[in-house]
């Protein structure tokens, strides 16, 4: 969905409202959009003071924001590891039918202690976005993906849903379209997240003094959120502050040190390890879910590095530092153990390209060999750096 309008010919569906120059490339799209201009009946939530516009936004409100008043669903709620990381349904058995038929080892210990821990996460982020707002996230997340997401690529659209996602993701991505259309101290209340508080940092962040374990989960939509957050912070850093020497813009302490966190967390865990990648899977996983993931760790890596080398704290000068000095808080290229990703083909592909397709493509594409330790970007790195030589260019 796109909101510009200046190409009618590939938005032919063009808001009537006084004043309006909202476009879109789909009449349903147009329509859901003519609700915000309408001051009709809306459909009220009897759990809380939320009105929608329509009754299925009504339903999925109801759905993610009061699980609770829903009647039991007719199938287990939690699948078991292999069949979530299969996509199948699972009966809830222990062991469950499908891994008695395949003969492999039925847990449920890895997802339960994943959904606990991120539910909970969620829940405390959802109490800072208003209820009556929540409803129209959606166009800011598809504003997210046609205006944000070609510079900053390290979501996967076509398997994104907002209704599987975690709150704190979908509150970032929102975050960051609201931001695109102008309303800054708006988004800027909606910055101060609870990411960085003790009581929601000891969920995600891994200190070198503590050993990772590997059975459990990573948590990568939270890294992602606080990577969105961080950009974030640039953009407004930028805006209120100048480039140093180094052609850097200075970030506040408080977001400095939110940063140097993910990035000690995703080296502790390692998280930018090819092999470690490929060991999180069941050897029964699908290969498009295998690629995607590494997928998304690749450009995840990429995008946080670029962001470190675009920063620094904004008290460097009165702690008598240098930028040279605290290159190792910051991610470098030394740390990425993985080759580039493969192509953007797959990655650019849009949300009804079906999962068929994906599956059919991904298996027929050439993908770099990233077995091979030589073609890994930190093999790169080595070549590039040179101890003796002081000069900060990579």
């Amino acid at each position: 969905m796109s909101r510009r309008s200046d190409n009618s010919a590939a938005h032919p569906f063009q808001c009537s409202h006084p004043g309006c120059s909202a476009a879109y490339q789909r009449k349903e799209h147009l329509n859901r959009h003519l609700a915000h201009h309408s001051q009709g009946a809306r459909s009220s939530c009897p759990y809380c003071d939320s009105t929608l516009a329509r009754s299925d936004l009504l339903r999925r409100h109801i759905k993610n924001y009061h699980p609770e008043k829903q009647a039991p669903p007719s199938r287990a709620q939690k699948a078991c590891s292999a069949c979530h990381a299969r996509k199948e349904r699972c009966d809830g058995g222990y062991p469950c039918s499908r891994c008695q038929r395949r003969g492999v080892t039925c847990s449920y210990t890895r997802l339960e202690t994943a959904c606990e821990r991120q539910a909970d996460f969620s829940a405390d982020l959802t109490a800072s976005v208003p209820s009556s707002s929540r409803w129209i996230a959606q166009d800011y997340i598809d504003i997210y993906f046609d205006e944000f997401h070609p510079i900053w690529p390290f979501l996967f659209r076509a398997t994104f849903k907002p209704s599987e996602e975690p709150c704190v993701l979908l509150q970032s991505m929102a975050m960051m379209g609201l931001w695109i259309k102008g309303f800054v101290n708006c988004h800027y209340t909606l910055t101060r997240s609870k990411l960085a508080d003790g009581c929601m940092k000891s969920q995600w962040y891994m200190p070198e003094t503590v050993s990772p374990d590997e059975h459990t989960p990573w948590p990568i939509p939270t890294y992602q959120s606080i990577l969105l957050q961080l950009i974030f912070a640039l953009l407004i850093a930028k805006q209120e502050s100048t480039l140093d020497l180094n052609l850097r813009f200075q970030l506040p302490d408080e977001k400095y040190k939110l940063l140097t966190s993910l990035v000690e967390t995703c080296r502790q865990v390692g998280l930018f390890n090819y092999p470690n990648m490929l060991a999180r899977f069941h050897p029964s996983a699908p290969i498009a879910l295998i690629w995607v993931s590494v997928e998304e760790i690749k450009r995840f890596g990429l995008a946080l590095y670029k962001l470190c080398r675009m920063c620094t704290r904004t008290s460097l000068a009165d702690k008598g530092g240098s930028s040279r000095g605290l290159r190792s808080e910051l991610l470098t290229l030394a740390d990425l153990d993985f080759c580039m990703p493969d192509s953007d083909e797959i990655w650019n592909a849009p949300p009804s390209s079906g999962t068929e397709w994906f599956r059919s493509t991904a298996l027929q594409q050439s993908c770099r060999d990233n077995r091979d330790p030589d073609g890994w970007i930190s093999q790169t790195a080595v070549k590039l750096h040179d101890e003796h030589v002081g000069l900060d260019w990579i």
